[in-house]
């Protein structure tokens, strides 16, 4: 194991989400997460982020397949100011919560699913 002050290198650098309804998932995410796109080859849709010094995480679990969020696989979080009100924005806009807010380690976290049922994690910002 390593010590938690080194710092790890190779942090995710960008996320997919393969729709199998395009424009309803990009209608989803811009009414919930306010996302804009800039569309390139083959008509993918990219949502572009601006730098920002603020740390990261990663991770990897027991996967436990009882328990929402923690079947086999992977999972990716996006930053959100407020849990509760985007999980709404979500189910406003045809998404479901899948998790609800928890707390461990210093962040609060929490899980949506898209309209297509792709998880989505939630996480609060949160210090080193």
């Amino acid at each position: 194991m390593s010590d938690a002050g080194v710092a790890n290198r190779h942090p995710v650098a960008m996320f997919e989400i393969i729709a199998r309804d395009q424009a309803a998932m990009q209608a989803f995410y811009s009414r919930v997460f306010g996302w804009q796109y800039q569309v390139g080859d083959a008509g993918f849709a990219y949502v572009h982020f601006p730098v920002r010094m603020q740390p990261l995480l990663g991770g990897i679990g027991q996967a436990d397949a009882r328990t929402p969020g923690f079947e086999p696989g992977h999972n990716f979080y996006l930053l959100v100011d407020d849990l509760q009100a985007t999980i709404a924005a979500a189910v406003a806009a045809g998404g479901r919560q899948y998790m609800a807010p928890a707390d461990a380690d210093g962040y609060s976290f929490a899980m949506i699913q898209d309209p297509e049922g792709n998880p989505v994690g939630l996480i609060r910002p949160f210090q080193r």
